[in-house]
């Protein structure tokens, strides 16, 4: 999971992710998301709304990275349908707070309504005189005061009054009998927006149990939102203020006028409520605002990346290993080469980017072994780890979904040079006096091709024979810059220096091949064998034999047929006599200095026995 959220970030400055288009889409989101938590704020879907962003988040975190990374099929299909139920459950949830958002959406205060820094002297007067008569008369009253939240959202279900604020009005819809002195009435600015407001009830853990509807519904309102709440006890005609969840009892007249003011300016004392002392309480709730909208604007976000995502299924790649050592050397062992067929994801650009380059032939990209690999031995790894973490991949801020085949096999092996002496080939021409220089070249391989070389294969051959071919014997040549041949003793080197030597020989002669028809073969045969036997061929053709010769060209040229001595050999072996034709091998003598190269043919014969004839 941490490891996708660091590929997803750290691509932020690929070319698929731009951070300048990146940067407008987070803003554009999060002034969305700010604006309609404006709106949303001060409605009973604040709290609802807070509880969804952390499931969503949690639900996104835990499937989209989590589940998708192991590839959790189903986990994901689930998390598809939860997330539509999910939508259809906020839909109906919210539905009178969405259509109070709306409503407000349109509704744009020239003047900001009530100026939080300024005192309302006139409203502040009204509101003390009138709790003075409902306190002495023992009437409940439950009045709010809006400050920087909206409160028509309570407002919409009262009865709407919107008239100027005065101590005669307020008494008058709070006394008894008086069709609207039940519940609350609403204040803002100078006006009195309604009346017979319900506002939201607080827990009862929250306030004194003894306390009754009214301070529960004043505390619940200060709590979700920032209103100031005046409420008159009924039943002692105790008066209270809440502010921001906290209710303070037992004011008299003189000290309500003070706390009215305070807080109305944004200046409550310490004393009273710590938070809300000097700019903390907006430094809070600055704070608070940025840890509601970022999260939220950065799982959209994420959302809306993932959504826009295309696949590139059967991308060829080629993949190059070396070693950041120069001391070891890779050796692929599966597939060979190391050819893959990878399947991307990504944004369309990139995707399109991919398809270009590999429509010309595969992708060709080169992976640097780190120290961890070290040790000289035989490793097996997951071809998807090793090509999503190449750098030209996270560069391009694409994702490897399938890699086939799954797995890649290499050998890494320890490089060690040695010094070998330079052999010359002259192939079928015979030299003398030959001389290099250099006599010796450093060889360059694996150390387990070293280990396999015994002492007389570590040499290094210089071939000469096609320099040769125009040579006359006897002749002495000088030929430069012959080149070293990388094979050493059946296995390849990795480099061999220098890379040429300078030869120095004689041409003595040159070997030839020929082929002579018509060799005739004799029997060599004891006298007391011929005295009692007879010689019976099953082929008389095979009396007559061709063979290949090999020899100097002077020789080969002016070599016969009758010049090849070719005879079989009958002895008491063949005794005693059989109805069956026995192999007998052919045995060929050269004349010095030529030599037989090809396989010489057998001769099918049996005895006959003079007394008896055939048997």
């Amino acid at each position: 999971m941490l490891d996708t959220l660091n590929r997803l970030f750290a691509g932020l400055g690929s070319a698929a992710h731009d951070p300048f288009p990146v940067a407008i889409e987070l803003a554009l989101i999060g002034l969305a998301i700010n604006w309609c938590v404006g709106k949303l704020q001060g409605t009973r879907g604040t709290r609802p709304l807070r509880g969804l962003l952390i499931v969503l988040l949690v639900a996104t975190l835990v499937v989209r990275v989590l589940a998708a990374q192991m590839d959790w099929a189903r986990l994901v299909l689930l998390y598809d349908y939860f997330v539509v139920a999910l939508a259809f459950i906020a839909l109906t949830g919210f539905q009178p707070e969405l259509r109070r958002a709306f409503l407000r959406a349109g509704d744009v205060p020239v003047l900001g309504g009530l100026r939080r820094g300024a005192p309302q002297s006139k409203l502040v007067g009204a509101l003390v005189k009138s709790a003075g008569y409902l306190s002495r008369n023992r009437y409940g009253g439950l009045i709010a005061i809006r400050r920087s939240v909206d409160l028509r959202g309570w407002a919409e279900n009262g009865t709407t009054i919107n008239g100027e604020v005065s101590a005669n009005l307020l008494n008058t819809i709070f006394f008894p009998n008086s069709a609207l002195h039940d519940l609350g009435v609403i204040i803002q600015g100078n006006k009195l927006l309604a009346a017979n407001c319900q506002f939201p009830q607080a827990e009862s853990d929250d306030v004194d149990s003894a306390l009754g509807s009214r301070h529960l519904a004043a505390v619940g309102m200060s709590y979700e939102s920032d209103a100031l709440v005046l409420v008159v006890s009924e039943e002692t005609g105790t008066i209270s203020l809440a502010d921001n969840g906290r209710l303070t009892r037992f004011l008299a007249l003189d000290e309500l006028e003070e706390e009215l003011l305070t807080r109305l300016s944004g200046k409550t004392p310490a004393t009273q409520n710590p938070r809300r002392a000097s700019g903390w309480h907006v430094a809070w709730r600055v704070v608070r605002r940025f840890l509601l909208v970022v999260p939220l604007t950065l799982v959209i976000w994420y959302l809306a990346y993932q959504a826009s995502q295309i696949e590139a299924p059967g991308v060829k790649l080629v993949l190059g290993i070396t070693h950041e050592t120069p001391a070891r050397v890779v050796d692929v062992m599966q597939p060979q080469p190391a050819r893959f067929s990878v399947t991307f994801r990504g944004s369309a650009r990139e995707i399109r980017a991919l398809r270009d380059e590999s429509a010309g032939g595969p992708l060709r990209l080169n992976w640097m072994l780190s120290g961890d690999y070290d040790q000289p031995d035989r490793y097996t790894l997951s071809a998807r780890a090793i090509i999503e973490n190449l750098p030209t991949i996270r560069e391009r801020g694409v994702t490897v979904e399938k890699v086939v085949p799954e797995t890649l096999t290499f050998d890494v092996d320890k490089v060690v040079t040695v010094a070998m002496p330079v052999r010359v080939e002259s192939g079928s021409i015979r030299v003398a006096g030959v001389r290099c220089d250099p006599a010796e070249a450093l060889v360059t391989l694996r150390s387990g091709d070293l280990a396999r070389l015994l002492v007389e294969q570590r040499t290094v051959t210089a071939i000469v024979e096609e320099r040769l071919r125009e040579a006359h014997p006897g002749e002495t040549l000088a030929l430069d810059r012959v080149r070293l041949q990388l094979a050493v003793g059946g296995v390849e080197a990795l480099r061999v220096e220098p890379a040429t030597t300078n030869v120095a020989l004689r041409v003595v002669g040159q070997q030839v091949r020929r082929r002579v028809p018509s060799v005739a073969v004799r029997y060599s045969i004891s006298p007391q064998l011929v005295s009692r036997y007879g010689i019976e061929l099953r082929d008389p053709n095979e009396m007559l034999i061709e063979v290949e010769v090999e020899g100097d060209k002077a020789l080969v040229d002016a070599l016969q047929a009758q010049d090849l001595r070719a005879f079989v050999r009958i002895d008491s072996s063949l005794e005693p006599p059989s109805l069956e034709f026995r192999p007998i091998p052919i045995t060929l003598l050269p004349p010095e200095g030529i030599a037989v190269v090809s396989p010489l043919p057998s001769v099918h014969l049996r005895l006959v026995d003079h007394q008896v004839g055939t048997p």
